[in-house]
């Protein structure tokens, strides 16, 4: 194949960490020293269709309270370098700006595409290459530079190397799970992997006859760790799926136990108020209070209406697993950060290799956490490295 290419810095990988941290490279005058390896046909694939396809890029509040890791606290270096105000002002150096509301920000028109359009566009501008159809089997370090294979025979030789692989959610984008072993080769630990922001398998007897009824909750879940969040709840034949249960499966995408509470704008009293009134008139006691199937499932399930009231705001689900990652829209689990510098995202077992974005044992919540989580610690890489190339 001839002698191999060569780039000041390589990143493997062409999703959100990866154009993120070119980005950030050419912005502080590095274009021209840039390469990135892209194993797909075409750089951002799996951005486009970000929030549903409408791009909730990143969230106005992104305190610690969102995001998890193996290394308590690792991520707060990054998040606190790199805030919210920092990614608005990220955003509209590319030309895009920023609306939503509760938090969750989306580019004004509502089009994940529109991101990646222009990251793809300002990339190619500032001189940032682009190897498309790379996939890296093979990475070494000799004689102070970094070499990479691909499956094809191609090699690119760089004096710095980032990982911006992604994960193992979402193999259609080329995110199998099978580039960790990239960083393993570099001696790095790679934790226990799980499917999170995905529809979750439940015991299924209780929940029997309610395929397809959507209900607005408050869903608890305790399993790796514990997690809450309120939205509505979408009972499938296999489990639960809808914005509440999505939101809180990575905590249980292993299996735990799941607390869900219907009507959660109503107090237990306020409910079983409701409940006697109804049940002096001798109407069934749910009716016009939850969806008909599942309020008789409720009733044959509770002894009166003080049983029913308590059973609507602690509905016990057991979790056996998940959807599993073809579904998830993110893996929990990655590069263990113990062997991470917080503050560069810098390898502490190899000088001069980054790891960054969905890679890394970083996970957070559903609201543009995790892209968040990808430009933060992009951004750290990039700062780190333009200082010496």
């Amino acid at each position: 194949m001839g002698a191999p290419y060569y780039c000041k810095v390589l990143i493997v990988g062409g999703g959100a960490g990866g154009m993120f941290a070119a980005a950030r490279l050419a912005q502080a005058g590095k274009g021209g020293d840039v390469c990135i390896a892209e194993r797909g046909g075409r750089l951002g694939r799996k951005l486009s269709v970000t929030g549903n396809g409408q791009g909730n890029v990143t969230n106005s509040d992104v305190s610690a309270a969102y995001f998890r890791s193996g290394r308590p606290g690792f991520f707060l270096p990054a998040l606190r370098a790199f805030p919210f105000s920092a990614a608005e002002e990220f955003y509209a150096s590319l030309g895009i700006f920023l609306t939503g509301e509760e938090g969750r920000k989306y580019p004004l028109s509502r089009q994940a595409s529109s991101v990646t359009d222009a990251l793809r566009a300002f990339l190619e501008r500032s001189g940032v290459r682009a190897e498309t159809d790379f996939r890296a089997v093979r990475a070494a370090f000799s004689g102070g530079r970094f070499r990479v294979f691909a499956e094809d025979g191609r090699e690119i030789d760089a004096e710095k190397l980032v990982f911006a692989f992604g994960g193992k959610a979402a193999k259609q984008f080329g995110t199998d799970g099978s580039a960790y072993a990239l960083a393993e080769g570099f001696g790095h630990k790679i934790t226990p992997l799980y499917p999170s922001l995905v529809q979750l398998k439940t015991e299924t007897e209780p929940i029997r006859g309610l395929k397809g009824i959507r209900a607005p909750a408050r869903v608890k879940a305790e399993g790796r760790y514990c997690a809450e969040a309120e939205g509505d709840v979408l009972f499938t034949d296999y489990g639960v799926s809808g914005s509440a249960a999505f939101a809180v499966s990575g905590a249980v995408s292993g299996g735990g136990r799941l607390e869900i509470e219907f009507l959660p704008e109503l107090g237990e009293k306020e409910l079983l108020s409701y409940l006697r009134r109804r049940e002096k008139l001798s109407l069934p006691l749910t009716g016009g209070l939850l969806h008909n199937q599942l309020g008789r499932m409720l009733e044959k399930r509770a002894d009166g209406a003080e049983e029913l009231a308590a059973l609507i705001k602690r509905f016990p689900l057991r979790a056996t697993g998940s959807a599993g990652f073809d579904a998830a829209q993110v893996t929990a689990g990655g590069v263990d950060t113990e062997t991470i510098d917080p503050h560069t995202m810098e390898s502490l077992l190899q000088k001069g290799l980054y790891i960054v974005g969905e890679a890394l044992d970083v996970d957070g919540d559903c609201g543009g956490y995790n892209l968040h989580w990808a430009l933060a610690s992009a951004a750290a890489a990039a700062r780190a490295i333009a200082e010496e190339v």
